[in-house]
């Protein structure tokens, strides 16, 4: 075929063999119009003579209709030989056919970039999916096949034609308001606007676009005026899309922002756990513009920020974290190294910087990798040094994610191919003799720092003529180390600057021989630290070196209830503390629950710790240590089965170090089985509503293993507790051996409520394995003892309307499933009321209530944020509500919930279980099909920007908004935590 391009959006126009053709007959322009609005099928000759004549055609219309056929075969076919066939206008039985590719004609290659265009939306890359629509709609040039506009037989053809061509407009719209292109668009809606009144999703896009350019007012404008045209031309109000709208721009809420975008797909949520900046970076202006500016450079993915301790590598690490955070796609994360005492500890602690808890047992590491694989992101690994052996973990993340940057602070460079180091001198010195001038003295870094330290505690501090030589010498005797001159700066609230430099030319002088093992800046900042640390009282001393101990930053009671038993117990502990904050050996401040906590620089706690082992006290501390988080155990624990569980849960979670290295401590070869089987018992639950157990799980299974000899009393819940821990990871047959070894101990104990409990457990356990019978006799066991606690027979008898709903009995799982609600209700426990609400919703569902289902799984979604939003179960109730969503027709809320549920299963690899996943395919298609190729994508993509909490926020305030124009109907779907009218229950099931 040669060249040929037809254009009937439009004019018509005919390019045959590079030539522009006339097609000047009328009545052969509607023939070959027909043809090309029917391209590639058959249009027969009836349809053809009525579109010719209307109704009225010759007598004899045949050879009419074969003249203007022939003319068209000599116009698009040049080239034909004469006596040829036709291929391109051919002659098929009773009609004929036009035959075109889409590169020529219109009408197809509209088609085409539409479909590309949906294509490149679906597949998140919406700028090249913007290009596509945009070509779309350039290809109309006026009224499209104007030679049938006429002609009522093609009305139905033509309106189809328009209205593509209008949805176009409207998806364009859309997609480039996502690529935050409002500037350009409100030219270009207003007209269509105009044109088109009644087109909701153009008046949406429209006020959108006003609001994003400054012109809120407009905006607002836009909206009266489409509720005007509705009201007063149709007599309808607006859709719930234009009315939420209008809610919006009244609040101007923040969700109606343009999107940050990075010109090929939306940003999905930045990370940025840096910590706050307590003080201000002084004196390294040109060492932070070196660091940031290696990244700079082709190649550079790993810097290594060497020096020894107490030079401010940490604290320059954050400042270039947050300049380079602002130039990376997904942002910066903070990883603090200081706590692990373990290589393989580090994957865990990168995962929970990176909001990715443990999963299922699978390599913590693969996870990790897993999520960086497509980020633009910065990573800092903070206080290196002691895990060199973990360097292969940084090897990995940078071989599997090539848009990864890391950053590590250490003593030592890690000694990888791909680092490149940057190695922070001291602060810069000024000149000693001659001493520089007051002026020029003060913007001496070194100085710079001590002036802005020493006012803190003597606020007329200055550099003058008299004591210019004076200050100079003293950051000379401190080598210019940060750390260094903060401790001395504390002193001078009560030395003067010439009595401070006389100390410190002793001391310092006379401390390095003890230290020869470490480097001569290293041995600076020690002896620093020593010689603040001789400035102490005894009892001082004392308390200074029992904070050794702690592995994060205690509460003032944890430190109290340790020091309460030393030899000088007179002391107050509030005042020792206060005295060791005035020579900035710690920072006291109030956490966000208001307890009082102490935290410690990293050296300053190694000191700490040396001089605990070197008065021979390690082993008592740790003892202490471990009896006092055993005690707050304890007390806390049980709380996470009722109404404080939300704020047991924090207390525990913030101090998680150090209830794990009391755990640690416990299992070692110097602690205490029975301390250790009493943390394992209490803290279980606690490990399993943070979904994260692996460690955990591996100590407690080593533990248990050798307590056959333990008390019953004492073993029974560490072996109940483990057993839950295993099965969370999916050692299924491990799991059920220990859960036999905890009955056979609660029995031994005479604990009936741990037997009915540790029963039910196996029932559950049965049920999973699809031994439905066992399940049924175990549950009726557990169900049937007098001491079963409320919870057990709640699980007793959420396994019991499994088997209903499996067996198809879905009145009985029904009911069952409304008895478990009315348990679980008055005890206040989210994590469990969640469970069995989505259970019973799922049965609500299944006849038709999703309104009724709707409440359901919204009120476990409102206590899993309220506790803190545990992945697992609520990426299942978050899928579960897509689901109604999309029978109540709401279907972009749906399709941003499973777009969002997604990326956190793909990112932390937990795929749904073969049951689950045709089902939630089904819910997507379905979303899909309601939705439309484009506005799908776009919901998709604004899904996965999505964290799992933001999600949980936006399913939430929907759900408040549309409650606020309806009544709800069953008091019982309230949700139970803001009314105390029964009692508080926080026993643990045994």
């Amino acid at each position: 075929m040669g060249a040929l391009w037809i254009r009937a959006l439009g004019p018509l126009e005919v390019v045959a063999g590079g030539t522009p053709v006339a097609v000047r007959a009328a009545q052969q322009r509607i023939v070959l119009a027909c043809l090309a609005l029917r391209a590639n099928s058959v249009v027969t000759h009836d349809f053809l003579v009525e579109a010719l004549w209307s109704g009225n055609p010759p007598a004899k219309p045949g050879p009419q209709l074969q003249v203007y056929v022939a003319n068209l075969r000599n116009i698009l076919d040049p080239d034909r030989s004469k006596g040829v066939t036709s291929q391109r206008l051919a002659s098929r039985p009773g009609g004929y056919v036009l035959t075109v590719a889409e590169d020529e004609l219109d009408l197809l290659q509209f088609r085409e970039h539409i479909a590309a265009g949906e294509q490149a939306v679906q597949a998140g890359d919406l700028a090249v999916g913007a290009d596509c629509l945009r070509q779309a709609v350039k290809l109309f040039r006026g009224q499209a096949f104007p030679d049938l506009a006429d002609i009522e037989l093609f009305r139905p053809e033509l309106e189809e034609v328009n209205e593509s061509r209008l949805d176009a407009y409207q998806d364009l719209a859309e997609v480039e308001l996502a690529l935050g292109r409002h500037g350009t668009l409100v030219g270009e809606l207003q007209p269509l606007v105009a044109h088109h009144p009644y087109r909701e999703r153009l008046w949406a896009s429209l006020v959108l676009a006003l609001y994003r350019s400054n012109r809120q007012a407009d905006a607002l404008a836009a909206c009266r005026h489409a509720r005007q045209v509705f009201c007063e031309e149709l007599g309808i109000d607006p859709g719930a899309r234009l009315q939420e709208l209008e809610r919006s721009v009244l609040q101007q809420e923040a969700s109606l922002a343009a999107p940050i975008t990075n010109g090929h797909r939306r940003i999905r949520q930045r990370l940025d756990n840096l910590p706050a900046e307590l003080t201000p970076l002084v004196g390294r202006d040109a060492e932070l513009r070196e660091l940031c500016s290696m990244y700079a450079g082709e190649g550079c993915r790993l810097v290594t920020v060497t020096g020894p301790g107490g030079t401010g590598k940490t604290r320059l690490a954050l400042a270039a974290a947050g300049q380079l955070g602002e130039r990376m796609a997904d942002g910066v994360g903070w990883v603090n190294l200081a706590p692990l005492t373990q290589t393989q500890q580090v994957p865990v602690a990168i995962a929970a910087a990176l909001g990715l808890e443990d999963r299922a047992g699978e390599d913590t590491l693969k996870v990790v990798a897993r999520f960086l694989r497509s980020r633009r992101l910065l990573l800092v690994l903070d206080n290196f040094e002691h895990l060199e052996e973990a360097w292969p973990v940084v090897l990995d993340m940078l071989t599997a994610a090539p848009d990864l940057r890391i950053m590590a602070t250490s003593r030592r460079r890690l000694g990888l191919r791909a680092e490149y180091e940057y190695e922070l001198a001291p602060l810069v010195l000024p000149p000693l003799d001659p001493p520089l001038p007051p002026p020029l003295l003060k913007e001496v870094p070194a100085v710079k720092l001590l002036l802005i330290r020493g006012r803190a505690v003597r606020p007329h501090f200055t550099v003058d003529g008299d004591n210019a030589a004076v200050v100079t010498r003293l950051c000379h005797r401190l080598d210019g180390l940060p750390l260094a001159i903060e401790l001395a700066a504390a002193q001078l609230r009560h030395r003067g600057e010439r009595e401070l430099l006389d100390d410190l030319e002793v001391s310092l002088a006379a401390l390095p021989a003890a230290f020869r093992d470490l480097p001569d800046r290293q041995r600076t900042l020690t002896a620093t630290i020593a010689w603040s640390y001789r400035l102490l009282g005894d009892a001082e001393r004392r308390l200074f070196d029992q904070l050794g101990v702690f592995a994060a930053d205690p509460t003032v009671a944890a430190v109290g209830s340790i020091w309460g038993s030393t030899p000088v117990a007179e002391a107050q502990p509030e005042d020792l503390l206060t005295g060791l904050a005035r020579h900035s050996l710690l920072r006291r401040y109030t956490d966000p629950a208001g307890a009082q906590r102490v935290s410690m620089l990293q050296a300053i706690r190694e000191y700490a710790r040396d001089r605990l082992r070197s008065r021979g006290e390690a082993a008592t501390g740790q003892r202490r240590h471990a009896e006092y988080y055993l005690g707050l155990a304890e007390t806390v624990s049980p709380q996470l089965w009722g109404r404080d569980q939300v704020d047991a849960f924090r207390l525990l979670s913030a101090d998680a170090p150090d209830l794990r290295g009391a755990l640690l401590w416990a299992t070692g070869p110097d602690g205490s089985t029975d301390l250790a089987l009493r943390l394992v018992g209490h803290l279980w639950h606690y490990w399993e509503l943070t979904g994260d157990v692996a460690e955990q799980c591996e100590v407690a299974v080593q533990l248990v293993a050798g307590t056959a000899n333990s008390s019953p009393a004492l073993n029974a819940p560490a072996l109940s507790g483990t057993a839950t821990l295993c099965w969370i990871l999916g050692h299924y047959d491990e799991a059920i051996d220990l859960h036999r070894r905890a009955l056979q101990a609660f029995q031994a104990a005479g604990n009936h409520q741990g037997v009915a409990w540790t029963t039910m457990c196996l029932a559950a356990q049965a049920l999973e394995r699809e031994d439905a019978v066992t399940a049924q006799r175990l549950s009726g066991v557990a169900l049937a003892s007098l001491r079963a606690s409320p919870r057990t027979r709640i699980g007793a008898l959420t396994v019991l309307s499994l088997l209903a709903f499996y067996a198809g009995d879905k009145a009985r799982a029904l009911e069952l499933r409304r008895e478990s609600v009315e348990l679980a209700r008055p005890l206040g426990d989210r994590f469990l009321l969640g469970i069995v609400l989505t259970n019973l919703a799922e049965c609500l569902e299944q006849a038709g209530d999703f309104v009724a289902a709707e409440r359901l799984v919204l009120e476990a979604v409102g206590g899993a944020l309220e506790l803190g939003a545990q992945g697992g179960q609520v990426t299942n109730f978050l899928e579960q509500l897509a689901d109604v969503y999309v029978e109540l027709h709401r279907v972009e809320l749906a399709i941003r919930v499973l777009a969002a549920a997604d990326v956190y299963r793909t990112e932390r690899g937990c795929p749904r279980s073969p049951g689950e996943q045709p089902h939630i395919e089904s819910v997507i298609t379905k979303a899909r099909t309601e939705a439309g190729p484009i506005r799908f994508g776009l919901a998709w993509a604004g899904g996965q920007a999505l964290t799992l909490t933001q999600v949980l926020h936006e399913v939430l305030k929907a759900k408040q908004e549309s409650s606020q124009q309806e009544p709800v109907a069953d008091q019982h779907l309230h949700s139970p935590f803001d009314q105390r009218t029964e009692p508080a229950l926080s026993a643990a099931p045994w």
